[in-house]
């Protein structure tokens, strides 16, 4: 494509030359042309980024997916601003499950997410809610870190647990109880039930008296030996001649879990399971450098693999 170059004449302009404006055919300073925007842009809003990005290679225009996402973000312009709420709701939000998670705001009167924050740090939502004042009502889940932000940034606002907070916590509250006191449950049942078995285990006094003092490692040795006593229960009510599903309504658990112990004969352990590296782990460090390298071929990684052993399907490479 030929264009004409001006020069200008004016001694004090800075442009001392300066080429023929395109139309629409290209935006200024442009390394590609409108019509292939506008299609990078119709394949993004429809597909993503990923999968608009396979698309855009079969149709012999490829660009990255990141790029397809900034399409959409530079040509949308925005124009809806969220008014301050009245009740906001703080939770948080994961950028990266299990590694590294954010904070999101919601206006809970109208149900839209108001803003996303990057992290779950006090300080964070204390200077946001400072440059939005106006709000009455804040309902957060259970991190200290947002009572103190809270308290800090709006401490005019009323603090709230949210529906499936309270939930949680009438749960946790629930099977901390029932832990505490299973024994004398059992025993009650038991008695109330003419069905006791010869082996009884014996109430821990202390911990009925002072439930307060037991941790997760007691809460662990006792649910332990729980399963234990409703193992030895069954051996002896099936001895007696009961049947599967009167064994395991009197000794509180599961039809499945009882005709699986009664079949697996003396009893199980009932320890973690023990971690084992996946059939990738070996060749992490190999793909991790292939990467590094530019090969994104998941095929061809493959055959690289198999050739040093790996005997893995061709998904597990490509996942």
């Amino acid at each position: 494509m030929t264009v004409r170059r001006f020069r200008c004449t004016d001694k004090g302009c800075r442009c001392r030359t300066f080429v023929e404006p395109l139309g629409g055919f290209a935006a200024p300073y442009a390394r590609q042309t409108s019509r292939l925007t506008d299609l990078h842009f119709d394949a993004a809003c429809a597909l993503g980024g990923s999968a608009g990005a396979r698309m855009a290679t079969r149709l012999r225009c490829p660009v990255s997916a990141d790029t397809l996402i900034r399409r959409i973000v530079r040509m949308v312009p925005i124009t809806e601003r969220h008014e301050t709420p009245r009740v906001l709701g703080v939770d948080d939000w994961a950028w990266r499950r299990g590694h590294h998670y954010g904070t999101i705001l919601v206006d809970l009167e109208r149900n839209k997410v108001v803003d996303l924050l990057a992290d779950r740090q006090g300080s964070t939502l204390a200077a946001w809610l400072r440059d939005h004042p106006g709000i009455e009502i804040v309902a957060r889940d259970r991190a200290g870190a947002y009572a103190d932000g809270i308290r800090q940034g709006a401490p005019a606002a009323i603090q709230v647990a949210d529906r499936w907070h309270l939930i949680r916590n009438l749960h946790d509250a629930f099977l901390t109880v029932v832990d505490r006191h299973t024994a004398l449950a059992r025993r009650i049942m038991a008695d109330i039930t003419n069905e006791v078995s010869p082996v009884e285990q014996p109430i821990d006094a202390e911990i009925v008296s002072n439930p307060g003092e037991a941790g997760p490692v007691a809460s662990s040795h006792a649910r332990h030996g729980e399963r234990e006593e409703q193992y030895r229960q069954a051996v002896a009510m099936r001895a007696k001649g009961q049947t599967i599903s009167r064994i395991a309504q009197t000794i509180g658990a599961e039809r499945k879990t009882v005709r699986r112990w009664l079949r697996q004969g003396p009893p199980s352990t009932w320890q973690r399971r023990i971690f084992r590296p996946g059939i990738m782990v070996p060749y992490a460090a190999y793909l991790d450098q292939r990467l590094m390298e530019g090969c994104h071929n998941a095929a061809r990684l493959h055959r690289e693999i198999m050739a040093m052993g790996f005997s893995g399907r061709y998904g597990s490479v490509r996942d």
